[in-house]
């Protein structure tokens, strides 16, 4: 989509996208989740200019609130701050996606052997229970409450692991994770195959073998990543041949 498509559409795309909030309860904190669920979820698409005065009539808060949500979108990687552009929502290469899941693999594999080494019989019962709510999102097709479940999924093991580092790190990435998880759920069949990964990799938990654990976590995020290129490759033919070898 050329830049001029993007502004020509913006105005439409931002008040449809984003729900005016209720009272100033937190508004600020409210107005960021808003947006932010809006770019993962794929409501506000890549390459998109906020425009500050659009987002305060959509969201009817003040400016100031917007500058302060876009300073953490920025910070979170999902938008960029160009200086002739202004806020524009990221735009991943196919290259970019690629390490982003190499790297979450890595992580997420270290964070379930230790899960799985350590973890009581309550924490792998809680664990389960989150996986519970996320198949019974996924039989709902509630595409942006799987995303969140699956980040308390995460915060879960990351604190019965204690990896604090590797936890900090995933929490750097968690924003372009969730917004790639949309995009490999969009390719057909793969949600319901993700689900029997995750029901692969809790058995090796119950059954105490970390290694085993760690990598079926790090075979389903790779499965995930060739799912998220492929959609990504179908959304924008043009980045085809920055697909990583």
């Amino acid at each position: 989509m050329t830049s001029e498509a993007v502004d020509k559409v913006n105005p439409f795309m931002i008040s449809q996208a984003l729900d005016v909030l209720g009272p100033p309860v937190l508004i600020r904190e409210r107005a960021f989740d808003e947006i932010r669920d809006a770019i993962i979820s794929g409501r506000i698409a890549p390459g998109t200019r906020l425009i500050e005065r659009e987002l305060c009539e959509a969201l009817k808060i003040s400016r100031a609130s917007v500058r302060e949500v876009l300073r953490r979108l920025e910070a979170e990687r999902l938008i960029s701050v160009g200086p002739r552009r202004g806020p524009t929502v990221m735009v991943l290469s196919l290259e970019e996606a690629g390490e982003i899941y190499q790297i979450r693999a890595t992580l997420e594999s270290l964070v379930i052997q230790r899960f799985t080494e350590v973890a009581s019989a309550e924490e792998i019962a809680a664990l389960e229970a989150i996986f519970a709510r996320v198949r019974a999102a996924a039989a709902e097709s509630a595409i942006e409450r799987i995303v969140t479940l699956m980040r308390d999924f995460n915060a879960h093991a990351v604190a019965v692991a204690r990896q604090s580092v590797t936890g900090d790190l995933l929490m750097q990435l968690d924003a372009r994770i969730s917004w790639l998880r949309v995009k490999a759920m969009a390719v057909p069949g793969r949600l319901d195959v993700s689900l029997g990964e995750i029901d692969t990799v809790l058995r090796h938990i119950r059954e105490r073998h970390p290694d085993l654990a760690a990598k079926a976590i790090h075979d389903s995020s790779m499965n995930a990543r060739e799912a998220a290129l492929r959609q990504l490759e179908g959304e924008d033919p043009g980045t085809a041949d920055q697909k990583p070898e």
